[in-house]
């Protein structure tokens, strides 16, 4: 029987972020450009999207914005829900929708597709091969979990089963005729409270 306290969990999340932030550092010295959104669905979505204090401790690093939306109950209590909008350095903007109950996090962090072909410059969403090859490198080597890729004929679907963390990352080539790619990221989070830290961890 294995007994986990809160401090102790948010201290094994900070952990399991920093394997991934190092290894996007290292993309980007790489030259991968940070317009294509692979990167950005990498830092903001799956480094981060497991909790809302992950997402708003990198926009006070600076990391990227917020423009807060609606939060459909009081932030104390739980559960609640609510919508946010994360604009990156490189210009992208990705949609965040959350769940947050008292013993569950969930996230759906989705790139904000129809704004950024709206905009001049939609040739920067192109990802070249190399940068999708090293978008799955960055999958396998951080402490994510088991990882099953299913390639479908609208994209690719990397299926993340961790020990309290499950993640389903979709890469569009739906727009391929264009060179585009699109992208989302949907994660849960089994979130420890009082009555849990006092009792076994079920895995």
């Amino acid at each position: 029987m294995i007994f986990i306290s809160p401090d102790l969990w948010l201290q094994q999340e900070e952990m399991m972020r920093l394997p991934v932030v190092s290894l996007l550092l290292s993309l980007s010295s790489m030259g991968t450009a940070l317009a294509c959104p692979l990167d950005d669905m990498l830092k903001l979505c799956i480094a981060s999207g497991g909790s809302l204090s992950a997402l708003h401790q990198g926009v006070k690093q600076g990391s990227w914005t917020l423009q807060p939306g609606a939060v459909y109950a009081s932030s104390l209590s739980a559960p609640s829900t609510g919508n946010e909008l994360y604009t990156m350095p490189s210009g992208l903007q990705f949609f965040v929708n959350y769940q947050n109950y008292t013993n569950l996090f969930s996230s759906t962090c989705s790139l904000n597709f129809t704004g950024a072909t709206m905009k001049p410059g939609v040739e920067d969403l192109h990802c070249s091969a190399p940068q999708l090859a090293a978008f799955e490198k960055a999958l396998e080597e951080a402490p994510l979990g088991k990882i099953t890729k299913e390639d479908k004929a609208t994209g690719t679907t990397y299926l993340i089963e961790g020990e309290h963390r499950w993640l389903t990352a979709f890469v569009s080539t739906e727009d391929i005729s264009q060179g585009l790619v699109n992208g989302w990221v949907e994660t849960s989070v089994a979130q420890p409270n009082k009555s849990m830290a006092s009792g076994p961890d079920i895995h």
